[in-house]
């Protein structure tokens, strides 16, 4: 669930962390820990994960970034935060063309998948058109007109509107490379379930969804990731990923030592275990953010008054309280763990936009709402202000939050009659336009994201101008950062000036590990990495 629904998980566009012992995580450069001298006493990782998927081959899953995709597949490059910069996984080596529209791609000598079979620069133009071919997000690589192979490590990718667009999938394994040959004989239904690529894993035993998946290392592997320094096969022999969907039965298995890692705890369950040397715990944010999307195709979100009154009318740092740690208050549509973020939008939103009670009961006056019978909610020509709210009953942090955000339209005198209903109910409902308003969000490393949130005919708060189309494109194809940034920069003040949708939160992570795992990396975006990876326990 990538971008049609826009909820990645777990996705984030990170500073990479090595977790320390005894101690958070903390913002810091990708870095590895030094090795370690004590001597492993196993060489299998039990992993808890919290999202089960129903397919495993990256290219054709629309489900977004489960960990079991991480663990198999390797994706062309990586995203360094601390320099704001693309750099080598399996590729030896890229550039791009002075225009921006060429990609120059050298490839590992001799490199092969899991299975031997070569992962050439043939091998890599297969599967970037597979991608084409078969990915329910083959938008990615809009622009895109030809891979050229100029030798065997050698293939030149050409794209007419740069590279914005396929950077974030290049570090992922939705644009990793999957064995194209081995799709072909075995049919894509049949690869879905057991595909094979060139990550640090393949897949041991035959693998069925509802299942728990295991992973045997792949001694073909290799990386020139700078952020480790085992840059051959990985330590660990085996890894078995199992599928606890519910948080609490995570904690619960890491606390009993019945698991090594834990990937999504409870905020509760990891400021219990913070400051425990059992445990190690990191918190992330998940890049994106998750607001209430408007629609301004009907009244009343079609007066410009209602839809700024709504943004008014939400204390985000109550919201934060009252989440217990599950979310970061955002103001903008681009946050910090972002490309091209820049905190001058925050500022402009918390400046123009911030919680204000009073301004909005004078804005919904102004349009024309006013409480004439004193119940507390406002009417006009008679009727109440009082519409439905779409939750997805599958998200903790939009159930949580859905009873606050109704306390705070209330204190405004607006009455919202909560509707919680499963995503492809509420995708649906909200692509046909027939909704009052609802929480809506994504979780993406780009930008370029918002051009599918504000398109014609794509867009859940019905808000496609062409206006603002020219400026999505112009965003889209800037090759300066610094210019992209000031572009989105523009866009976002044109979105809050506008507010079709209302900038809410960011998801908060909370990954938990074991003391005795040793040399584990999180990496740009939410990757764990296991190259050093060690099992010392006591």
């Amino acid at each position: 669930m990538k971008r049609l629904i826009h909820r990645t998980r777990p996705l984030s566009l990170l500073l990479a962390l090595s977790l320390a012992a005894c101690a958070p995580a903390t913002t810091s450069a990708p870095t590895s820990s030094a090795p370690e001298v004590a001597q492993p006493t196993r060489a299998r990782l039990i992993i808890a994960d919290m999202f089960v998927p129903d397919i495993l081959d990256g290219q054709q899953s629309g489900g977004g970034y489960p960990l079991s995709h991480e663990l198999i597949s390797q994706p062309l490059l990586r995203y360094d935060p601390e320099t704001t910069s693309f750099v080598p996984d399996l590729v030896e080596s890229f550039s791009v063309s002075a225009d921006g529209k060429t990609m120059t791609v050298r490839l590992p000598a001799g490199y092969t998948y899991a299975n031997g079979d070569a992962l050439d620069a043939q091998a890599l133009a297969d599967t970037i058109n597979r991608y084409v071919a078969v990915s329910p997000y083959s938008f990615d690589y809009d622009g895109l007109q030809e891979v050229r192979v100029v030798d065997a490590t050698t293939a030149e990718i050409e794209n007419a509107i740069g590279f914005n667009v396929m950077y974030p999938d290049f570090i992922t394994s939705f644009g990793a490379p999957w064995n194209v040959a081995a799709a072909a004989a075995a049919g894509d239904e049949a690869f879905a379930a057991n595909p094979v690529a060139s990550g640090p894993f393949q897949i041991k035993t035959p693998w069925a969804p509802g299942q728990d998946l295991e992973l045997s290392r792949n001694d073909r592997y290799s990386t020139r990731m700078p952020f480790v320094q085992n840059k051959g096969p990985v330590h660990l022999e085996e890894v078995l990923v199992r599928f606890i969907t519910d948080g609490q039965t995570r904690a619960n298995e890491l606390e009993a030592g019945s698991v090594d890692i834990a990937a999504g705890l409870p905020a509760s369950a990891a400021r219990a275990m913070e400051g425990d040397p059992r445990y190690q715990i990191i918190k992330t944010v998940l890049p994106g953010m998750t607001g209430i999307a408007l629609n301004t195709s009907r009244a009343p979100f079609d007066d410009l008054n209602v839809r700024k009154a709504i943004a008014l009318a939400m204390n985000r740092e109550e919201l934060e309280v009252a989440l217990n740690g599950n979310m970061t208050a955002e103001y903008g549509f681009v946050t910090p763990d972002m490309i091209a973020y820049d905190p001058a939008a925050q500022a402009y939103a918390q400046a123009n936009y911030g919680f204000d009670a009073e301004a909005a009961r004078a804005l919904l006056a102004e349009a024309g709402w006013s409480d004439t019978d004193g119940d507390g909610i406002v009417d006009k020509d008679g009727a109440p202000f009082s519409v439905e709210f779409l939750v997805d009953s599958g998200s903790i942090i939009e159930t949580d939050a859905a009873p606050v955000v109704q306390a705070q339209l209330k204190a405004v005198g607006i009455d919202i009659r909560i509707a919680q209903h499963d995503m492809t109910y509420i995708l649906d409902t909200m692509g046909a336009g027939d909704f009052d308003l609802g929480f809506s969000g994504y979780i993406w490393v780009d930008p370029d994201i918002l051009t599918y949130r504000f398109t014609e005919g794509a867009s859940p708060s019905q808000f496609a101008p062409a206006e603002l189309a020219d400026m999505l494109n112009v965003a889209r194809e800037a090759a300066d950062l610094s210019a992209r940034t000031a572009a989105y920069l523009d866009i976002q003040k044109y979105l809050l000036d506008q507010m079709p949708v209302v900038p809410l939160m960011s998801e908060n992570l909370y990954i938990g590990a074991r003391a005795w795992v040793r040399g584990l990396v999180l990496t740009a975006p939410g990757r764990l990495v296991l190259s050093d990876v060690t099992i010392v326990e006591p």
